[in-house]
């Protein structure tokens, strides 16, 4: 056993742990600045609360690591199972803030068990398409299998939070299309789309139906609804080329931007460190998934390529859309950027996926184990 834990040590992909790391340091560090109060030169204890999630982060990583990915495929099922009771726990005992229930408190912690799910859909993911036979996937194989997806997105929706609930369905629609599908799929995907669409805007919440109205330019309100991202292309702007440096941004520290340390947490690195410091971010994160899709081409096994797909798509994604809404490229959505964003769960379950690819990584070469 201790043997089995030493070599996994030594031949876990440092290269992957540590890009990661230094991601979430460049997190924890604008966190801190976002938390600054330049008129009582205090600091919000976001920075901490994250610093030590990011010690738990830390130690799961490897304790996922060393489990052998290929058993929590197997018993995928059971896992998702468990998953969706959470969810369903939270509707009782979960706690309420700014009008959602999405945080089940425990102790000194909350967490969020739709970010948790995450973690359980990759998993699942890879168990769904594990018996991929590199044909084409049609609609009947697809009507087969998305009875998975239903539960998490219905009951996350009706937290509500409906960016979360999306990134499942995204993150299923981009496996797909890795996969492939056959023609006919895309012309029934976008009938799907236009119909679920129509209703899922009835369903929509009315704060949800102005983002979306003031992305789309159907409504100009600077001063309500569409401050967020006015403010947050104002401070990333302002940053210019080199920022104004590091506890110096106007536009967070002086209350202009809402949400700096979660949705708006790019703008604030922007601002401080210029063009060079969120190019510098985008770097690190095409190295990281760039390492992930290296694992993934490597892996001999169906299971694991898929595992390591999803978690690209997801890093991918949720990085895409975050950035986006910065720059007002995207609606604003809630979700967060990995590794970034101020939120434990979050970083707990970007992780945990990393340690997902590194259990597939360590096991690449390998059909059984």
């Amino acid at each position: 056993m201790f043997y089995n834990i030493k070599k996994y040590l030594m031949d876990t992909d440092y290269i992957l742990f540590t890009v990661a790391l230094i991601i979430s340091g460049i997190g924890i560090v604008a966190i801190y600045s976002a938390g600054y109060n330049p008129i009582t030169s205090s600091v919000d204890f976001y920075y901490k609360r994250q610093l030590l999630w990011l010690l738990i982060s830390i130690i799961c990583f490897f304790i996922i690591s060393y489990i052998n990915y290929r058993r929590l495929v197997y018993f995928a099922p059971v896992i998702y199972v468990l998953g969706i009771i959470s969810l369903l726990i939270v509707f009782w005992f979960g706690d309420i803030n700014m009008g959602a229930r999405r945080w089940m408190v425990i102790g000194s912690f909350r967490l969020q068990p739709s970010e948790i799910f995450k973690v359980i859909w990759v998993i699942m993911l890879a168990w769904i398409f594990m018996d991929f036979d590199g044909k084409p996937i049609g609609i009947l194989t697809i009507l087969k299998k998305i009875w998975t997806l239903i539960p998490p997105f219905l009951l996350v929706c009706l937290q509500p939070d409906l960016g979360t609930s999306l990134t499942y369905v995204v993150i299923w629609g981009m496996i797909l299309l890795i996969l492939g599908v056959k023609r006919s799929v895309f012309i029934i995907a976008m009938i799907s789309i236009v119909v679920l669409a129509n209703i899922g805007w009835n369903n929509m919440h009315d704060y949800q139906k102005d983002r979306l109205k003031v992305f789309l330019g159907l409504i100009e309100d600077d001063q309500g609804k569409g401050w967020n991202s006015k403010q947050s292309k104002v401070a990333i702007g302002s940053g210019g080329i080199n920022g104004k440096g590091f506890l110096g941004g106007t536009q967070s520290h002086l209350n202009f931007l809402p949400e700096n340390h979660t949705d708006f947490i790019f703008a604030v690195i922007n601002e401080e460190t210029g063009l060079i410091g969120g190019t510098f971010v985008i770097i690190l994160f095409l190295i990281l998934l760039f390492r992930i899709l290296s694992i993934s081409i490597s892996s001999k096994e169906a299971s694991g390529k898929i595992l390591t797909m999803s978690v690209a798509c997801y890093i991918f994604f949720q990085f895409i859309v975050n950035a986006g809404m910065t720059i007002g490229l995207a609606p604003v959505v809630g979700i967060p950027m990995p590794f970034v964003s101020y939120g434990g769960t979050s970083l707990l379950s970007f992780f945990t996926m990393l340690g997902l690819v590194n259990s597939v990584y360590l096991r690449r070469y390998t059909v059984t184990d």
